[in-house]
Order: C-alpha cells, then sequence, then structure tokens
C-alpha cells in the first residue's frame, strides 16, 4: 500500500463516521490464491484495483469492504458447480433454527433468503409455509425440481408477508446490510421474527491471515457478537437471543492445518556425500529417502490426527465454531 486510501464517510450499518482501516490486500495475490485454492479468478470480470481495504466502525463494530466487491449470481454458480460442499446438507443454524421455531408461537408462514438448494425448506415444508428466494438461478431450478417454492426475485420484489424471515450465511455477501434488513423487516407481519446467521470473526479462523472465501467478491462484510446486539438498537427491533456454533473437529482441524507445514527443501546442489551415493550405488540420496519420506509423512499425519483428537476436548471449551445465529423481533 503506497498511499492511503479514501475512508468512506459512515458505517454502512449504524451511519457512524468513526472507522479506522482494518486490513488491506493485495488483489494480485489474491487473483493467483484463488486460481491455486480454488481453480478460477474472480477477479477477472470485476473492476476491484489493485487492494481491497477493510473498515472497522468504533461504534457498532461492523468490518466493512470499501468499495464493496459481490460476486454476482454466476460467481456463485461457478462455486457452487464446481464444490459440492458448497451448499451444505447439514449445517448447525438448521438445527438451532428449527429448535427456535419449535419454541416460537404464531409461526405458520416462513420465508429463507438465499436458501440455495432448499435443504433447510426441505426440513420445515411439512411443519411451515415455507417459501424461499434465491438469486443462483441453477439453485432455483433445482429447488423446483424438488417441489420447493422458490422463486429468483430479490427479496425487495417480494409482495407478501410472513411470520419469519430466515437467512443463512446471506448478509455477509450484501454490500449495505441496512438496506437488506429493513427489506427483511418490511416483509415481517407485526410481531414477526427474524433470524439472521453469519460467521463470527472471533471464531476458531480469526488467527489466519487470509481466508479465501471470508473476503470479496464472497464475503464483504463482517459482524461480531457486539454488531448482531447494536443491529437491533439501529433496526428498531428485540434482540431476543445469540447462538455460538462450538467448535467442531473439522474447524479445529483447520485452524491447527495453519500452523504445520510438511513441505521438504531439496538442495538444488549435491554435497560431497550425496556425490559418493550416488557414484556407489547408482541411483541419487533422494531418490533412496522418497519411500521413506512417504512413509514419515503418513506417520506425522497419523500422529497429528492423534494430538488433535486428544487436544481436541479442551480446545472446545476455548475456542469458537465457526458462525453465530442472532434472533429478532419487530415490534
Amino acid at each position: 500500500m503506497t498511499t492511503l486510501p479514501p475512508c468512506p464517510d459512515a458505517c454502512s450499518l449504524c451511519n457512524s463516521p468513526r472507522l479506522v482501516l482494518h486490513r488491506w490486500f493485495d488483489v494480485r495475490e489474491l487473483e493467483q490464491d484463488w486460481k491455486t485454492g480454488l481453480g478460477f479468478n474472480p477477479f477477472e470480470k470485476l473492476d476491484a484495483g489493485e487492494t481491497l481495504y477493510q473498515y472497522r466502525c468504533l461504534d457498532c463494530d461492523l468490518r466493512f469492504y470499501s468499495p464493496a466487491i459481490c460476486g454476482d449470481g454466476k460467481f456463485y454458480e461457478e462455486l457452487s458447480g464446481r464444490f459440492a460442499w458448497y451448499y451444505e446438507k447439514d449445517k448447525w443454524e438448521f438445527d438451532t433454527a428449527i429448535d427456535l421455531l419449535g419454541d416460537l408461537p404464531g409461526v405458520v408462514d416462513v420465508l429463507e433468503v438465499g436458501c440455495g438448494q432448499g435443504h433447510f425448506l426441505k426440513r420445515i415444508r411439512h411443519a411451515f409455509n415455507a417459501e424461499g428466494v434465491e438469486l443462483n438461478q441453477g439453485a432455483v431450478a433445482e429447488c423446483r425440481q424438488q417441489g420447493l417454492n422458490v422463486s429468483g426475485v430479490a427479496l425487495g420484489e417480494l409482495d407478501k408477508e410472513f411470520d419469519m424471515v430466515v437467512a443463512f450465511e446471506v448478509l455477509e455477501h450484501v454490500d449495505v446490510p441496512s438496506t437488506f434488513m429493513l427489506q427483511a423487516i418490511e416483509k415481517l407481519r407485526p410481531g414477526g421474527y427474524l433470524m439472521i446467521a453469519v460467521p463470527d470473526p472471533d471464531g476458531y479462523f480469526s488467527e489466519t491471515e487470509k481466508v479465501l472465501l471470508d473476503m470479496p467478491p464472497h464475503h464483504v462484510l463482517s459482524f461480531s457478537k457486539r454488531t448482531l446486539e447494536k443491529m437491533a438498537e439501529v433496526l428498531n427491533l428485540t434482540h431476543i437471543v445469540t447462538k455460538q456454533e462450538p467448535l467442531r473437529f473439522a474447524h479445529y482441524r483447520s485452524y491447527a492445518s495453519n500452523f504445520i507445514s510438511a513441505k521438504r527443501i531439496e538442495s538444488a546442489h549435491e554435497t560431497f556425500v550425496q556425490k559418493l551415493i550416488r557414484k556407489t550405488i547408482g541411483r541419487p540420496l533422494h531418490a533412496l529417502t522418497r519411500a521413506v519420506d512417504r512413509r514419515l509423512d503418513n506417520l506425522d499425519d497419523r500422529l497429528a490426527e492423534l494430538a488433535l483428537a486428544v487436544t481436541y476436548q479442551s480446545a472446545k471449551d476455548k475456542m469458537l465454531g465457526q458462525t453465530h445465529l442472532a434472533l429478532y423481533r419487530k415490534f
């Protein structure tokens, strides 16, 4: 970063001018990381500039990128088409939402915003009048083939009211959170409920330098627990509860992998001993040691898994999982 970028005028959630520059990333490095890790470069069709800048609001703690570089429907079709794991069938927030729904009186009509392939809608379709909206047209087609009531319109274009609106891992993808939230509140009947699940920036990946799927063009916003609580005040909602996903073993393994390197560096020049061995046995030393290295790598992997399994229970009490969920009520 050679020059300081112009700071946004105000927070896109609470409108506070008290902003600080939080982080910044080189777009060229991100392009290479995407190609290596995910197989394509989403920045080719985006005007992202040379650097991504993330800001943090000192009043509501929202972290946001400016300018917000958001992926479109085609971008999400690319991701979901390449990776079967993108739309998970079983999520912690699905189970948590159903537990909460069972205790809420008067909820009949439920709208899910950004319903993906409809995994949550399939769970609740027999107990509630469940409907969804989704911008990924490929996912909309899949939902309709399964008999789910899903449309490809934007939330603001929907002309109906509901007892509950839910959005799982959606809010972090939009450029202006207050606009999205106000549209969701507008779709609620008086006394209706709004449920939001988003990644927790204080979760297990908080110490990782770069998480590609937690920055543009995938995620452009980040909501801490403080932000979720402040959002109720800003939008005139009653905050009922915030639930935190426990640390799962998959999370813990991912966290640990950031601190473990299995790379071995081979010298480009033979030492005297290596030359002697090559001339004596007719093969270079590294050819003999590769098989041993593979066995050692396998042993290292098994020992690492054992160590993770042993320490996981202790880590669960000290580390947060990936997602948290907030439940609000409209006055």
